[in-house]
């Protein structure tokens, strides 16, 4: 079995920096509504399931947004992201805004594959911040492989600290 390293990001929202996405035409961040549940969820495991740098544990990691992203939907206000291109979801990212979450960033931002490298993760992630200080979250925490694309580029922006994690741990009550 390959040993897989995961991180923890913390962001300080009383810190979070200003910053304009610049999306191109055509390109919108707004929230999810519960008719598109199904959409999101089919995004987000795509985006997960197509990118080979988690190959190793998309198993292990498949059921637990696949759970998070359910429960999330039952809520009254749904929190999850969605970026769109015209009016297709390209990406999506769920949120938990409770204030004692083992990770706020359910999935993270997750961008499928033929629209990745244009900073549309970058956007998405600010959003989600952004969202969860608007919901009175302080920290915010999310989890990611280490050696993931996310994890080198995107998660570090916006003032992040990361830490080591054991990833069992944390999703052995969820």
């Amino acid at each position: 079995m390959k040993l897989v390293r995961w991180k923890r990001f913390t962001w300080d929202l009383s810190k979070l920096p200003d910053f304009e996405p610049q999306l191109p035409p055509n390109y919108n961040i707004r929230a999810a509504g519960r008719d598109e549940e199904k959409t999101v969820h089919r995004v987000i495991i795509t985006a997960f399931g197509l990118d080979t740098a988690w190959g190793d544990s998309f198993n292990d990691v498949s059921g637990f947004i696949e759970n998070q992203l359910t429960s999330s939907f039952v809520h009254r206000a749904v929190p999850c992201l969605v970026l769109t291109h015209g009016s297709r979801i390209i990406a999506a990212s769920a949120l938990d805004v409770s204030e004692n979450a083992t990770s706020h960033l359910i999935s993270g931002p997750c961008v499928l594959s033929e629209y990745r490298s244009r900073g549309l993760g970058t956007a998405l992630l600010y959003e989600s911040l952004a969202h969860l200080k608007t919901a009175g979250i302080q920290k915010a925490l999310g989890i990611c492989k280490d050696n993931v694309p996310a994890g080198k580029f995107v998660y570090p922006k916006f003032g992040s600290t990361s830490e080591a994690v054991d990833f069992s741990v944390l999703t052995a009550g969820a």
